[in-house]
């Protein structure tokens, strides 16, 4: 799958994109990524989008997780419970990828103190503008 994944064109990094709010896009951008981060977090998510681009085959997006109607998420309740000490607060970074005729989750992470995303250029074939990166 990774071998396929790396097939970015020349042209992705001109073409980049913020779907609009409100769009069939956007829902199902931050719907690729929900399951895994509603795992993590146990229990039903809503985002506050950041940060999100795009390009024809590709997504990256900087959310803020909370629950349902604007609760916040208590992270002792949450899979990260043991991690807190070593993470900076729940912001979530994610690759999402459109194949098949709809985007799955590539990668994420959650909490980083670093950016733990400045490898998916290299290890995925993404274009190091979609991911904010210099190139």
């Amino acid at each position: 799958m990774v071998a396929s994944l790396g097939l970015a064109s020349a042209g992705t990094a001109q073409s980049l994109r913020e779907p609009a709010k409100g769009s069939s896009e956007r829902a199902a951008i931050l719907d690729a990524l929900r399951p895994a981060v509603e795992a993590e977090m146990r229990g039903s998510v809503e985002f506050v989008v950041t940060t999100m681009r795009a390009a024809p085959n590709w997504a990256f997006v900087q959310v803020e997780p909370q629950r349902p109607g604007g609760g916040s998420i208590d992270l002792a309740q949450t899979g990260f419970r043991d991690e807190a000490d070593m993470m900076d607060g729940l912001t979530v970074f994610a690759l999402v990828s459109f194949q098949g005729g709809r985007w799955n989750l590539v990668d994420h992470v959650v909490g980083p103190t670093d950016v733990a995303y400045a490898g998916w250029s290299e290890r995925y074939g993404v274009p190091a503008k979609l991911l904010g990166l210099e190139e």
